[in-house]
């Protein structure tokens, strides 16, 4: 995984606008935080994306494994979507599910995350719109 955006990019076949950072830190008790896993479909590549309360994520997407930065909203958005924004700071340079060749970008970048009311899914955005999304990831048991 070079970064969670371009893979979304491209499984949209899209390009990742620029958005401005969302301004808090996740508390112990944002609905983010904790693991998630999501399969690609078209190669059966399993990433997993574990949020942590400091907010940091480690992430494993096929061999790779990175650690980046993030902030989130603190609330969504009237139409339900958090606004994060992540850096990349760590990767290991391997191959990830995206199939693309590694890369250390470590330009930030921002996502939207639209979470099912249970908490237990949730979409991923390239804008805060269900348009251009990916998913579901699925919350891992602790």
């Amino acid at each position: 995984m070079k970064k969670f955006a371009i893979l979304i990019a491209l499984l949209l076949k899209g390009s990742l606008p620029a958005y401005a950072a969302p301004s808090t830190v996740p508390a112990v008790s944002h609905p983010i935080v904790g693991k998630w896993q999501w399969t690609r479909s078209t190669n059966n590549c399993t990433e997993i994306y574990d949020y942590r309360a400091d907010g940091t994520i480690f992430a494993i997407s096929g061999a790779e494994e990175t650690t980046s930065t993030y902030k989130i909203a603190e609330r969504p958005n009237s139409n339900g979507f958090y606004a994060l924004t992540s850096r990349l700071v760590k990767t290991n340079g391997a191959q990830d599910c995206s199939d693309n060749p590694p890369s250390a970008d470590t330009a930030p970048y921002t996502i939207y995350i639209l979470l099912h009311r249970s908490q237990t899914t949730y979409m991923v955005c390239l804008t805060p719109a269900l348009d251009r999304c990916a998913g579901p990831l699925r919350r891992m048991p602790p």
